[in-house]
């Protein structure tokens, strides 16, 4: 009797060891590879896997006790946060992609879902993240939406965020705006100084629009040829109107030679604005259709100026 016991304890003792050691080897990979970090309510981060350490750049030295932002991407739009926040203080699972930033500065994308953890008191006491990296795919995707020759994003993109943006702004009370762009006399310009310097043009005006559209949630597309947009959010019309001076002014101040654009004799670019009222709707095809309006009107007009179209007043800033 007493040996039957003595065997099948030793016998336990052996399973519990081999699961120890299975559960350990687990742990050992879900370290290596899984990118997972835990904080506490106020997102001070208490752990983090070796996954985590490889991807950012940081050492576990250098996270802990940190807050999760000292990843956080300058191009994340501070609603995507307000959104995760709000979802997981309701107790339930934030979803979504982030744009992070390692420690080195080089961007990448992670696929994350984040949960609470909860005490034995049902207690929520901290929360937990558990991410995949998706920076390949999203590189991928980035080259399908993203103008090969300027490095803007293109028409495909624009078709696919403008519902998206016009419902936010809507929801958020803001200004949508569209501003079009186009090359003046840019033909002249192409057979003047050869189409590899109009290319260089092309590349200017998004550099030089950038420049002052650049916020998150700025969009500036290449809609074809010498063509351009800007999709904006404002406080108001008379701040959009502002800003897209500014851009207009960006590229004057360029200094291009242009002698086939008289009276400037530079590369100028004509601009037509469409404001989006938040109390108002909007059929998204009029969108393109009353800035185009616009452009055209600025081109009559003797160029190098913005025309302003709204439901209401014509804007009349310069």
């Amino acid at each position: 009797m007493y040996q039957s016991t003595h065997v099948d304890g030793k016998k336990l003792i052996g399973e519990l060891e081999s699961l120890l050691n299975e559960i350990h080897r687990y742990s050992e990979t879900i370290n290596q590879y899984v990118i997972t970090s835990s904080t506490d309510l106020n997102g001070t981060i208490t752990s983090v896997s070796q996954a985590f350490c490889k991807i950012s750049g940081y050492s576990q030295e250098e996270l802990i006790g940190q807050n999760h932002n000292i990843v956080r991407h300058p191009d994340t739009p501070s609603e995507l946060y307000q959104d995760l926040w709000k979802t997981i203080q309701s107790g339930k699972t934030w979803q979504g992609e982030i744009k992070n930033i390692s420690k080195n500065g080089e961007s990448y994308w992670v696929d994350a879902n984040i949960d609470a953890i909860k005490n034995e008191n049902g207690q929520v006491t901290g929360y937990i993240a558990v991410r995949q990296d998706i920076t390949d795919h999203k590189y991928i995707e980035n080259l399908t939406i993203t103008d090969e020759l300027t490095g803007a994003n293109n028409r495909r993109y624009y078709n696919q965020v403008l519902q998206t943006e016009i419902d936010r702004a809507k929801r958020d009370q803001q200004y949508l705006c569209f501003l079009m762009m186009d090359a003046d006399n840019f033909k002249k310009y192409n057979d003047t100084y050869g189409h590899q310097s109009g290319d260089d043009v092309l590349k200017a005006i998004v550099t030089a629009t950038k420049s002052v559209f650049k916020r998150a949630g700025d969009y500036v597309f290449r809609l074809g040829g010498e063509e351009f947009a800007v999709l904006f959010r404002a406080e108001n019309p008379v701040k959009a109107a502002i800003v897209s001076e500014q851009a207009r002014q960006a590229m004057y101040d360029c200094h291009i030679e242009h002698s086939g654009n008289p009276p400037f004799n530079r590369v100028t670019l004509s601009m037509g604005l469409m404001i989006l009222d938040p109390a108002q709707e909007y059929i998204v095809e009029e969108i393109y259709k009353y800035a185009d309006e616009a452009l055209y009107r600025a081109k009559q007009n003797g160029r190098n100026c913005i025309e302003t179209h709204n439901t209401d007043n014509e804007i009349e800033l310069f």
